[in-house]
């Protein structure tokens, strides 16, 4: 096939290529159309014109040397596993436990009064 090398000698970088136009992340789901489509795309962007059976079927080698590296992981027919640490989700941070509230201001009370110096005590 006169465009298959092209891919498969780069397929790390339409790897990437995918990521960008697809939501594509480690061993999240891959569909064949998915991949056909973004080949399509990657070698138009490249210049070259493909037609629908042609990135058909390039696609196919392409993901059968992808299953052979252990890169795609069959599903079905027509989807795939990725598994492709390289594009791990970023974790996002947890969030900090709760912590207790503190305690309200008691309402605004008076200070408590002060005997009047002419009351004493008994």
């Amino acid at each position: 096939m006169k465009y298959a090398t092209e891919i498969l000698d780069h397929r790390m970088e339409v790897l990437a290529f995918l990521k960008s136009r697809f939501p594509l992340y480690h061993q999240s789901n891959v569909f064949f159309r998915d991949i056909q489509y973004g080949i399509q795309l990657f070698l138009d962007r490249k210049g070259i014109k493909s037609r629908y059976p042609q990135s058909e079927r390039i696609a196919h080698e392409f993901v059968s040397t992808l299953e052979r590296e252990g890169v795609l992981r069959g599903v079905d027919r027509q989807s795939w596993a990725l598994n492709y640490p390289e594009f791990l989700t970023p974790r996002s941070k947890p969030v900090p436990a709760a912590r207790p509230a503190a305690p309200a201001p008691s309402a605004a009370r008076p200070p408590a009064a002060k005997p009047a110096p002419d009351q004493e005590t008994a």
